[in-house]
């Protein structure tokens, strides 16, 4: 199997899904001040709004690969069955799943330039 036969690929947040969960990401981390780790996060979103960059990429992406970006609690169960630590992008082949970007690889990331990085580790993965 090589990278290059990758037809999915998964964005996975270290955060649960769903109005009510995101609402107590939120006062959990900016009001609160809590330790809430999820570097993906920080990447995809400003303090309130999703960030211009992130849609952006998503949108390049999705012209070449079939593209998801799922929480904790929406991962299919093929994925939580591979143990993988989250945030984390996964690839999928016709008969894998592989870890493209891990979770220790999130923590290197620069929030402002997040994005960027992201980019450009995802394609030279890709390539």
């Amino acid at each position: 199997m090589t990278i290059k036969e990758v037809k999915t690929i998964y964005f996975i947040y270290n955060a649960d899904g769903g109005l009510l969960n995101e609402i107590k990401y939120w006062i959990n981390k900016n009001l609160l001040r809590k330790e809430m780790v999820c570097e993906l996060c920080d990447i995809s979103h400003s303090k309130i709004f999703v960030r211009y960059e992130w849609t952006k990429f998503i949108k390049e992406l999705r012209k070449d690969y079939k593209v998801k970006v799922l929480h904790r609690n929406e991962i299919p169960k093929n994925i939580l069955e591979k143990n993988f630590i989250f945030p984390c992008v996964i690839g999928e082949t016709e008969n894998d799943l592989i870890e493209i970007i891990n979770s220790i690889s999130f923590s290197s990331f620069r929030k402002t330039e997040g994005v960027k990085e992201l980019r450009e580790k995802l394609n030279r993965k890709l390539l």
